[in-house]
């Protein structure tokens, strides 16, 4: 996963934060509670990119393997893949 427990936590609170401070939603459950669901949110999120970018990997290794990791072709094949991954799992990738 690319962020730490702790930086997933900040940006947990700093986004619960903003949206009670803005007043965008109205909690029935506690504060603590809210920003726990966002940080599952999180977590749940970067684990489903990272299964995404392994199956993608994999998927090259397998099926390019006359491609050089790293390279410019690599990472162009390697984007079109994880788009792909992303499209059949009904995904949407920032």
């Amino acid at each position: 996963m690319r962020l730490t427990e702790e930086r997933i936590a900040v940006l947990a609170r700093l986004v619960s934060d903003r949206l009670l401070d803005e007043e965008i939603v109205d909690l029935e459950i506690g504060e603590g509670d809210f920003r726990h669901l966002i940080e599952n949110l999180i977590s749940r999120d970067l684990k489903i990119e990272d299964e995404i970018d392994e199956e993608a990997t994999a998927f090259l290794l397998k099926n390019r393997p006359n491609l050089e990791e790293g390279s410019t072709e690599w990472d162009v094949e390697l984007e079109r893949k994880k788009e792909d991954l992303c499209i059949a799992r009904g995904y949407v990738a920032f």
